[in-house]
């Protein structure tokens, strides 16, 4: 009888075992779905790289200073006729110079370029010591994000806050220095800014 109990006692335990045997075959399925995955992978990344291959080829066989000559890069800059003073919070008091700029090409486009901006607010009629009342200086992510266009023109709309700087009833001049990250050009330009 002993015999017996131990019999079934093994043969219970062997029935356990099934779900073991099925393991391996969920591991060889998932093992060649990931094969399928990378080899998929593997064939993208090689049209990838023949891709970029056969682009490099193409560069190599460019005359490089032909191939410089041919980019289009910035030549000048130029303050918008719309930049002035703006009362923002309409408390009747102008509390935002926005300077409307233009980078222009070598055909004098104006075209999107990276780089950094000064913007300089000149009283020509004050004392050496007061004649720049404020400074700006815009970096190239800020930059990036300035970038804007109309139906008819492409520029930086640069917002410069006035913080307790009044803007009393007279012509201020702007200065902005434009530092082409590009071709490492500094560009400039000025305009009167009428109150």
């Amino acid at each position: 009888m002993m015999r017996w109990i131990g019999t079934f006692i093994i043969m219970l335990s062997m029935t356990g075992c099934d779900t073991a045997q099925q393991r391996p075959w969920d591991t060889l399925t998932e093992c060649q779905r990931e094969k399928t995955d990378l080899t998929l992978h593997v064939r993208q990344l090689e049209n990838t790289n023949a891709k970029l291959t056969e682009q490099l080829q193409t560069v190599l066989k460019l005359n490089p200073d032909v191939r410089l000559e041919a980019v289009n890069t910035l030549q000048t800059i130029r303050i918008g006729k719309r930049s002035g003073f703006f009362d923002t919070n309409d408390d009747g008091a102008a509390d935002t110079l926005i300077i409307y700029l233009e980078p222009k090409d070598t055909v004098q486009d104006t075209i999107k370029a990276p780089g950094q901006v000064t913007i300089e607010l000149w009283d020509l009629d004050a004392a050496a010591d007061e004649a720049k009342p404020a400074q700006w200086i815009i970096p190239p992510d800020q930059l990036h994000t300035a970038w804007g266009r109309t139906i008819f023109k492409s520029h930086y709309r640069l917002t410069c806050p006035l913080e307790n700087l009044s803007t009393q009833a007279k012509d201020y001049t702007v200065k902005a220095t434009f530092t082409d990250y590009l071709s490492g050009k500094i560009l400039t330009d000025q305009a009167v800014i009428a109150p």
